[in-house]
């Protein structure tokens, strides 16, 4: 039997409103430079307008996850109604749902939304 709080999380997480803001992709490129920048690890090098494309989509991929949707708050609010596992699985869930309206309203990010999904999949993963 799937205990009640399980079940609250796992339906939480199918069911939570997931939104993507629009932006021009110029406006979304600057926006996830600036903020990969700002959280730059000592050492690394800073993104720049002229990084690689790949480099670039992930970027804008993870702005949108983290800043320009509701994933975090989706999430966080997730991992207070059950424990480390329930929380990583409800999540994967929301994680994927994010990703897919990603996907759906950025059509050059599909590659890198598609790619961050699978590997979400994969064993091992970080």
């Amino acid at each position: 039997m799937t205990p009640p709080d399980h079940t609250k999380a796992m339906t939480a997480a199918t069911r939570v409103d997931v939104q993507v803001v629009q932006l021009a992709p110029p406006v979304l490129v600057r926006r996830a430079i600036a903020h990969y920048n700002a959280h730059l690890a000592p050492g690394k090098r800073p993104a720049e307008t002229t990084s690689s494309e790949a480099f670039l989509k992930r970027l804008c991929v993870n702005w949108l996850r983290h800043i320009g949707s509701n994933y975090d708050a989706h999430r966080n609010g997730v991992r207070s109604s059950g424990g480390q596992q329930l929380s990583d699985i409800a999540g994967t869930v929301i994680k994927k749902r994010v990703l897919v309206e990603i996907a759906r309203a950025y059509p050059w990010l599909v590659e890198e939304a598609r790619r961050q999904y699978l590997d979400l999949d994969r064993p091992n993963r970080r």
